[in-house]
C-alpha cells in the first residue's frame, strides 16, 4: 500500500558520491548543481526496504531562495500555533522543550562515503530532562523528530558523549546514534535561522558533561529531599475540566494524513 506524506518540496545538493558539507562549508551555491525535488505523493514504502535512496554531497534548504517559491518557504516554517502544539504533547514535570521553527529532513548515511538516505521529514525537537522528576532522576538531553500534525514521534535518540552533534553546514547537522556510534545520521533544516538557533540551544545543554552521561571528578550530585505531598481530595470536591480544549486531535479518520498512522498504527481489518 502506498503511504503518501504532506506537501512539501525538498531541496537537495549535488549529487555527486562526496562527503556532507564540512563545517566550514557554506553550502552548494552552484545552480547548475542545484535540483528541486517534489514530494506532493511521497512514499515511504519502497521496494528497497523502505527508504528514500539520495545520495547527496550537501543537504541545504534556503541559501538560494530564488529556486524556491515563497509559498512553498512559508508553509515549512512552523506557525506559533504549531510549535505551541508540540510544546503541549512533550510536555512534562521537569522537562524543558525546545522546538525547532522550521522543519527538518531525516537522513541516514550509509557506506564508506556516507551516501544519504532520506528516512523522514518532521519537527526537530530538543526534550532536557533536568532529573528533578521521579520518573526521570537522571538529567539527559533527547532529541526528537516529531510529525507535523499529529505531533507523534517518527523518531528519538538521546545524545550522549559519543553522539558528536556538530554543524556540517548552514543548514545540515550530523550525528551518531547512541545504540550504534558507527552509524551516522544527519538532519537538513528548511531554514539555516532554524538550524542555527536549534545548534545554540543544543550546545548550551551538551556543555554540561552531566547532561550527557559524563561524571566529573569530584563532582557529588546532591541528593534531593522527599516532600510529602497533601493527601489528594475526594473525587467529590473534583469539578468537571474548565476552559478546556483539544490541542491537538487525531482521529481514525485522519490515517490517509499521517504517515505516523500508517505505520505504527495501522487499522485493523474487519
Amino acid at each position: 500500500m502506498e503511504m503518501s506524506y504532506m506537501n512539501t518540496r525538498r531541496r537537495l545538493g549535488s549529487m555527486s558520491e562526496s562527503a556532507p558539507p564540512s563545517e566550514s562549508s557554506e553550502g552548494t551555491n552552484s545552480s547548475e548543481n542545484n535540483e528541486i525535488i517534489m514530494n506532493s505523493e511521497w512514499s515511504h514504502g519502497s521496494q528497497s526496504g523502505g527508504v528514500v535512496s539520495a545520495g547527496v554531497n550537501s543537504l541545504y534548504s534556503e541559501g538560494d531562495t530564488d529556486t524556491i517559491s515563497t509559498d512553498t518557504a512559508s508553509n515549512n516554517i512552523l506557525s506559533d500555533y504549531e510549535r505551541g502544539q508540540v510544546e503541549s504533547f512533550f510536555g512534562g514535570l521537569g522537562t524543558e522543550i525546545f522546538v525547532s521553527s522550521a522543519l527538518a529532513n531525516l537522513y541516514e548515511g550509509s557506506g564508506k562515503d556516507n551516501d544519504w538516505h532520506l528516512i523522514f521529514t518532521g519537527i526537530p525537537v530538543i526534550l532536557y530532562d533536568k532529573g528533578s522528576a521521579r520518573a526521570r532522576s537522571i538529567p539527559r538531553v533527547t532529541l526528537v523528530l516529531a510529525e507535523r500534525g499529529s505531533c507523534f514521534a517518527l523518531w528519538s535518540d538521546r545524545i550522549d558523549n559519543l553522539s558528536n552533534y556538530r554543524v556540517a553546514g548552514p543548514s545540515f547537522h550530523t550525528m551518531c546514534l547512541s545504540s550504534n556510534h558507527q552509524q551516522m545520521i544527519g538532519f537538513s533544516f528548511d531554514s539555516s535561522e532554524a538550524a542555527r538557533e536549534l545548534w545554540q540551544h543544543m550546545e548550551r545543554l551538551i556543555s554540561d558533561p552531566e547532561n550527557i552521561g559524563v561524571s566529573m571528578p569530584g563532582r557529588k550530585k546532591q541528593k534531593q529531599k522527599r516532600i510529602k505531598h497533601a493527601p489528594l481530595p475526594p473525587k467529590a470536591q473534583i469539578s468537571n475540566p474548565c476552559q478546556f480544549h483539544h490541542v491537538t486531535s487525531v482521529t481514525k479518520d485522519d490515517t490517509d494524513r499521517y504517515y505516523s498512522m500508517q505505520a505504527f498504527a495501522p487499522m485493523t481489518q474487519h
